[in-house]
């Protein structure tokens, strides 16, 4: 019976590590990485596409303009005869493209990815900064700070020691047999104070959450105002301006965030001023019961329901995020004002919009 076993295990192991190379070699496709200083502009250069032919692919759909690209992502080249094909993958979102060139014929697309996924578990140990840590056992930027993401409200006023562990994992999408992006991160462990505190990443729809049962007894007076908590920066009082270069803090958190996703009121409130300005681009404020305001700046669309004096439920959609303003990627700009100041928006909000706190609550009462 253990010599069976053991032929099953072994014949289970030499099929698991030969599928990349077997499917590889099914297919004419070929993975490029994307190096430093690479955009889709460049790439398309590199791969013999006319200053005419490029104009047109970037014309060809909304999303070739705004695709993202990092070091940590693959695309995807066939050639055949006298066509071309390239396969473009947003390193952020779901947004992937099939560009062909066939003699003088040019088109591209939106596609939907058949990915294969594998599960990568990722163990260390927090020598130096957590971020760089996490960087140390996953060379990506994208994996390293969406685990720092689902620590960001836990953090606020409690450190990791030096050799806290950590463990998580992390998707890796093969499109063709060729590994292309890393997905989402799925499950977290980090020891903070010496607890391991776990998160889990829960889907909604194409959104979601980090979460565990204890956030469900936060005591935050605001619900998050986005659905996925994906922070590129923090409050800062004390900032260098990406965009001026001269000294400015950061008085918000910034959540990056595809153009036109929903923006929400976190809390029952009304609109006390709303418009365009040249810093915020499109912006509202809200007033909420408790005296704090909340405001939304870089807006791409105002609902075109509000107005001054309009009263809001939390939950209820306000605007769209966008890139309007002193602005360098889309993303909504989240500030919170309490007694006249500007105060740290991560101590005041849950991890989690007010629409799937009852999706929380079932998934903490289910287990």
């Amino acid at each position: 019976m253990a010599i069976y076993l053991a032929g099953i295990v072994s014949a289970f192991f030499i099929a698991f590590i030969s599928y990349q190379p077997a499917q590889a070699s099914a297919n004419t496709f070929t993975a490029k990485p994307i190096r430093l200083g690479d955009n889709l502009l460049s790439i398309l250069r590199q791969n013999g596409f006319s200053e005419k032919e490029r104009e047109k692919v970037l014309a060809s759909d909304r999303g070739l303009r705004n695709l993202f690209l990092t070091l940590d992502t693959r695309y995807l080249v066939r050639r055949s005869g006298n066509t071309i094909e390239l396969r473009m993958f947003d390193s952020q979102t779901s947004d992937a493209f099939k560009i062909v060139k066939q003699g003088k014929s040019v088109k591209a697309l939106r596609y939907n990815p058949n990915y294969y996924v594998v599960l990568k578990k990722v163990e260390g140990r927090v020598h130096g900064s957590l971020l760089g840590s996490v960087l140390a056992q996953v060379n990506s930027n994208w994996v390293a700070t969406r685990f720092t993401d689902a620590y960001v409200f836990d953090l606020v006023s409690r450190n990791v020691s030096r050799g806290s562990r950590f463990s998580f994992t992390v998707e890796k999408n093969y499109e063709a047999g060729q590994f292309v992006k890393y997905g989402e991160v799925l499950q977290t462990s980090l020891e903070i104070g010496g607890e391991l505190v776990q998160k889990k990443f829960v889907r909604h729809k194409d959104a979601g959450v980090f979460f565990n049962s204890q956030d469900l007894f936060e005591q935050r007076p605001f619900y998050a105002p986005v659905e996925y908590l994906k922070v590129a920066s923090k409050f800062q009082p004390n900032r260098k301006h990406p965009i001026t270069g001269r000294h400015q803090p950061h008085l918000g958190i910034d959540f990056e965030l595809p153009v036109g996703d929903p923006v929400y009121a976190p809390r029952y409130g009304t609109v006390v001023r709303y418009g365009n300005n040249r810093a915020a681009g499109n912006y509202i404020v809200l007033l909420h019961p408790n005296g704090m305001e909340t405001s939304y700046n870089h807006l791409h669309r105002i609902d075109r329901r509000v107005r001054q004096g309009l009263k809001v439920r939390a939950g209820e959609k306000i605007g769209e995020v966008g890139c309007t303003g002193y602005c360098t990627r889309a993303h909504l700009h989240f500030a919170v004002k309490r007694k006249g100041r500007m105060v740290d928006p991560i101590k005041f909000i849950k991890p989690y919009p007010s629409h799937m706190e009852r999706l929380l609550e079932a998934r903490v009462a289910s287990n």
